[in-house]
């Protein structure tokens, strides 16, 4: 592999107009385990060499390296931005924090500078596994389900993957079904799971071939005893294989301590809290906006709004805008949550704005932890024309007044002599409403029907743009010398080819099996075997079993013929 630092962007020439140059350096996640893969990238809106300074010796590169060009638009000018990254993937072999970069970009006799970037490398996570029966040492290949704890806390994040063990040196593998834990709201690959190693290892006094596999960070629900199910998998070797199906394994899920803080945001891990407030020469009756942004490591994903302390003469207007920036990692989701409201201000003068408060489960100390910012004067300019609405009591202050008047002055109405009850003006004035409340509940049930059916054709519609992009990436991969990007690309394309035609449109990646099962169905098993055969020889490519790169030709025309069969 040539150096990180030595590979130049190969991008389509275009000019950058009117824009200051930028080069920003990112690294994800910013913690991790020793051997965990890591993803460095450079984003520029310059073309150019890039060299990335500071890699330690310990850094060892991977294979993926993925650069290209992507378009932004600048909200506050509605300027088209031209962006050019490259991503380089690799793991750190010790150890320690890290400071990386700056990075530089190389353009004719200009160099332009990035920031740099602080990453933290920890020991290896280490993974315990269920009970191995005798019966599954005698068999030719066996499997379990390892985790890194055995007992967590609700909310807390869990790593799991499939330990695999085998008396033969498997080939590759098929007919993958992974492993499931009830109740888990997320299920999120941890490093490069399109590679595999197999290493000769002694397990119980035996001499066997292992890899690890499929490994997630899963997020459980709930509390008390939990059941991870067994995985099943078809290894093999050459044309030989064994299918077999792992041991299960339990977790005990405790309940977080009572009586939690009332800032408390749902966040079990390691959390931080910043605010901004754009509030320069605001004067009375302007809106201004206010950002909270919560970072740090573990159930960051699933985090609670945050609510802000205004003082008395601050409105906020509407629902904020939330922007997510987070990867998952060995501890957890990584990243920052942004949280940004409208807030209308009616006073005036220098006014004490109070700090953003936020409470967590921290799970070194066990206990809640609260993290604030800092407080803040803000200067509001007096408007003369600005009209203050009277202040309206709270519907408890309303009540206590009712109750009050009640008692201090009974009412003073009198009964009628003319008789109302039963005629047709009364029956008018009783049903008039609840039918309109049926129109209305008429409506509103079609509206939300057909806003369903909207958003499902724009799923679609997304879909099939994302399969025609990817079906002409395949077109130039065809032709180039980055084999694996091809292969993977193809496993991608013909999985997508199915979410469109199975018209799948869940937030998960569709398993294969569920493909086999919707070709079974609705197909013959000549399409079943065609799939299969391009899978398997992805897998093979993929996770180092050998298999060759001179098919490509053939693979291409094998899902032409199965688009032709889905009428995709």
């Amino acid at each position: 592999m040539k150096q990180f630092t030595s590979i130049a962007f190969i991008l389509i020439q275009t000019l950058v107009f009117g824009q200051s140059p930028s080069v920003e350096l990112s690294i994800e996640p910013k913690t991790a385990d020793v051997g965990e893969i890591i993803t460095i990238t450079v984003k520029s809106n310059v073309q150019g060499q890039v060299e990335v300074d500071n890699l330690p010796s310990s850094f060892v590169h991977g294979y993926d390296i993925i650069n290209g060009m992507e378009q932004e638009m600048d909200h506050r000018t509605g300027d088209v931005i031209t962006y050019y990254y490259l991503s380089q993937t690799g793991a750190f072999g010790k150890t320690g924090k890290y400071t990386i970069g700056p990075a530089f970009v190389k353009k004719g006799n200009k160099t332009y500078k990035s920031n740099k970037v602080t990453i933290t490398i920890g020991d290896k996570t280490k993974m315990s596994s269920g009970t191995v029966t005798a019966d599954q040492m005698q068999d030719p290949a066996f499997g379990v389900i390892q985790t890194n704890k055995s007992t967590i806390y609700e909310g807390e994040p869990i790593l799991v993957s499939a330990k695999v063990y085998s008396k033969f040196n498997p080939s590759h593998l098929d007919g993958y079904r992974s492993y499931d834990l009830v109740g888990a709201l997320d299920k999120n690959p941890v490093g490069n799971p399109s590679r595999i190693v197999v290493e000769p290892t002694t397990f119980k006094g035996q001499q066997l071939y292992a890899f690890e596999y499929d490994k997630n960070i899963v997020f459980p629900s709930g509390i008390g005893v939990v059941k991870i199910t067994p995985y099943t998998m078809n290894l093999h070797q050459g044309y030989k294989s064994f299918t077999f199906t792992s041991n299960h394994k339990t977790i005990t899920i405790k309940p977080l301590p009572a009586n939690p803080p009332a800032d408390f945001i749902g966040g079990v891990g390691n959390f931080n809290v910043k605010r901004t407030i754009d509030a320069a020469d605001i004067k009375q009756g302007d809106v201004f906006k206010l950002k909270i942004i919560v970072s740090g490591v573990g159930n960051l994903q699933n985090i609670l709004e945050p609510t802000p302390k205004l003082p008395k003469g601050f409105v906020v207007y509407g629902d904020p805008v939330i922007t997510e920036s987070y990867s998952y990692c060995s501890h957890g989701t990584e990243g920052n949550i942004s949280f940004e409201y409208n807030i209308q201000v009616t006073t005036h003068g220098d006014v004490e704005f109070p700090a953003t408060t936020i409470s967590y489960f921290d799970l070194h100390s066990e206990k809640y932890i609260s993290a604030a910012t800092d407080a803040a004067t803000l200067s509001i300019e007096k408007d003369k024309n600005y009209i203050v609405n009277p202040v309206e009591n709270t519907p408890d202050e309303v009540s206590d007044e009712f109750e009050i008047l009640s008692d201090a002055r009974p009412s003073r109405l009198s009964t009628s002599n003319h008789e109302f009850l039963g005629t047709v003006l009364y029956w008018s004035a009783v049903s008039a409403p609840m039918f309109g409340a049926f129109i209305f509940l008429l409506f509103m049930k079609r509206r939300e029907k057909s806003a369903d059916i909207i958003e499902q054709k724009q799923v679609i519609n997304k879909k099939t743009q994302e399969l025609k992009e990817q079906q002409l990436k395949l077109k130039v991969l065809l032709v180039s010398s980055d084999d694996a990007v091809y292969f993977s690309t193809l496993e991608n394309t013909l999985k997508k080819a199915f979410e469109l035609k199975m018209e799948f449109l869940e937030d998960r990646i569709l398993d294969k099996q569920e493909i086999y099962d919707y070709i079974e169905a609705h197909y013959n098993q000549t399409l079943l075997e065609n799939v299969r055969s391009i899978f398997t020889e992805c897998e093979q490519f993929r996770y180092g079993f050998g298999a060759s790169a001179n098919n490509k030709e053939k693979l291409h025309k094998e899902l032409n013929t199965i688009f032709q069969q889905l009428n995709v």
